[in-house]
């Protein structure tokens, strides 16, 4: 008697337990845990690619976000970089386990646009970054491709004025604290001569050969901290002939010495050796036609700028 008791009581408790919890889930106020967030998203498998009409296609308002879901992991604000109030849908897309981070595709729905966020949370559930990923409107398209090995590739296609397309792809590294590094950009944009944007202006120059190398006024070599301190980050722009000659590259390469460089482009021949001497870098490369025109040559010796140091009152 005492078992069947017992056994009755575990069978009551096991139906009160599952009781409260259904019903947190169906409860439009009830905070929902970072696991079974995770559970609302379909499970995705590196490699994976974004295609641009799953981007454009406008899902069904049922398999939107709740507004309490919206709310409580602050989706509404991470992913309304322009402070546009406008009324959006949130849908979730898939979910990709990594090791220490957690990948998510968030699509926002708004009047006039669709957009694919990739964001980052940690294991707890903390929000750490977020990078458009895919994007449908009149004149741009975004898709986005993830390989095995989690590095990204960022795909955005643009309608000039003249009715042409210009073509811009970005990879990007994720280092272990969710940072996107730029690795390289490839793009058919002609660039105009005496204008120029540096894509890792910003980042950390910490390590003692980081810095901008200049040769004459229009021709810099940027280095700036990779991801561990055997890793470097580059921009190279040309800008000579008085125009005839402009070419731009950017990459990820890696110290083989105290004072030596190297970098090899995946998908090409184009290798580039960097050796720093004082305050000068001299580069010399190989095989980086696709970059430059016949005539032009990323080769040669550039002098570190002096770092101008504020004054302090």
């Amino acid at each position: 008697m005492n078992k069947l008791t017992w056994l009755l009581a575990i069978i009551l408790l096991a139906s009160a337990c599952k009781s409260k919890k259904d019903a947190s889930a169906n409860d439009e106020n009830a905070p929902l845990t970072y696991p079974a967030f995770r559970e609302l998203f379909p499970k995705g498998q590196a490699p994976f690619t974004l295609a641009v009409d799953s981007v454009a296609v406008n899902l069904p308002d049922s398999l939107a976000f709740k507004t309490k879901v919206v709310t409580q992991f602050h989706l509404d604000s991470l992913l309304n970089d322009k402070g546009n109030k406008q009324k959006a849908h949130y849908f979730p897309m898939k979910y990709f386990k990594e090791s220490a981070i957690d990948y998510f595709l968030v699509k926002k729905e708004a009047a006039a646009t669709r957009e694919v966020y990739l964001c980052l949370y940690d294991k707890e559930g903390a929000f750490i970054n977020k990078i458009l990923v895919g994007k449908s409107s009149a004149n741009q398209n975004v898709n986005f491709s993830l390989d095995r090995r989690y590095n990204i590739k960022i795909s955005t296609r643009e309608t000039a004025k003249d009715g042409s397309d210009n073509i811009k792809e970005e990879f990007f590294d994720v280092s272990s604290q969710g940072e996107f590094i730029l690795v390289l950009t490839n793009s058919n944009t002609p660039v105009a001569s005496g204008q120029y944007f540096n894509p890792i202006d910003t980042l950390p120059q910490k390590h003692k050969l980081s810095g901008d190398y200049v040769l004459g006024e229009n021709n810099i070599v940027s280095i700036r901290d990779g991801d561990t301190p055997h890793d470097f980050l580059f921009f190279i722009h040309l800008d000579k002939e008085k125009g005839a000659c402009i070419a731009e590259m950017d990459g990820a390469g890696r110290f083989t010495t105290a004072t030596n460089g190297h970098y090899k482009d995946k998908s090409s021949a184009c290798s580039v050796e960097f050796k720093f001497s004082g305050n000068k870098v001299s580069l010399e490369e190989s095989g980086c036609g696709a970059y430059r025109g016949i005539k032009c040559s990323f080769s040669g010796t550039y002098t570190k700028k002096k770092v101008q140091v504020k004054k302090t009152k």
